[in-house]
């Protein structure tokens, strides 16, 4: 699926997800997020598993309990397992699970521990950071916003505030018929001519 279209702006891309600048640009609560991931060297840790921040935080339309969401790229899951557990394995709340492959998320280890009060969870598979759905997703759910305004993130955060998670909270505002979470990575290829006209916008 190709994510990234040539004739979004620089700050709509997916090169503008990388490193920690969209996380600490994001709210006071992203900044806290940066520094933590910052003062810890995670992305440094994780260096040899391409890892990106993705979720709500970069977004600001995070919770009071949403976590860091990173994503990494693992070719040998008892290679990455060994670093994690080495790397982060005495810290507060320190777990690791295998998640069983769906038919659209292959095999993932998943991690989560915590830090300064403020959980982590590490998602690990064999596809490309930027390929995975949680990189997707927060791509698009950019753009929407983006076009959409602060009153469309703000819908987002009182449905999250109620218990909804985010891609239906998306899905619901859309009204985006089936899997909420097929509906909105379908949408990564769309221009933002296309994507105006998605979202029933006229010029």
């Amino acid at each position: 699926m190709n994510q990234t279209v040539m004739d979004w702006p620089d700050h709509l891309t997916a090169q503008a997800f990388m490193g920690l600048g969209k996380l600490e640009n994001a709210s006071n609560q992203g900044a806290k997020a940066a520094d933590i991931v910052r003062r810890y060297a995670l992305l440094e840790r994780l260096a040899a598993f391409d890892p990106v921040i993705v979720g709500t935080l970069p977004l600001a339309i995070d919770t009071p309990s949403s976590d860091i969401d990173i994503l990494c790229e693992v070719s040998d899951f008892d290679a990455f397992q060994d670093v994690a557990t080495k790397a982060f394995g005495t810290l507060e709340g320190f777990g690791i699970h295998a998640r069983q492959a769906t038919p659209h998320v292959p095999e993932a280890l998943v991690m989560r521990f915590d830090l300064d009060g403020l959980p982590i969870e590490i998602f690990a598979t064999n596809r490309p950071s930027i390929e995975q759905y949680g990189f997707i997703h927060m791509l698009v759910e950019a753009r929407i916003i983006a076009l959409l305004g602060d009153g469309f993130a703000d819908q987002v955060r009182r449905l999250k505030g109620a218990g909804v998670k985010t891609e239906p909270a998306f899905a619901q505002i859309l009204g985006l018929e089936g899997d909420p979470y097929i509906a909105l990575a379908e949408m990564a290829a769309l221009s933002p001519d296309q994507m105006r006209e998605e979202l029933g916008l006229s010029e």
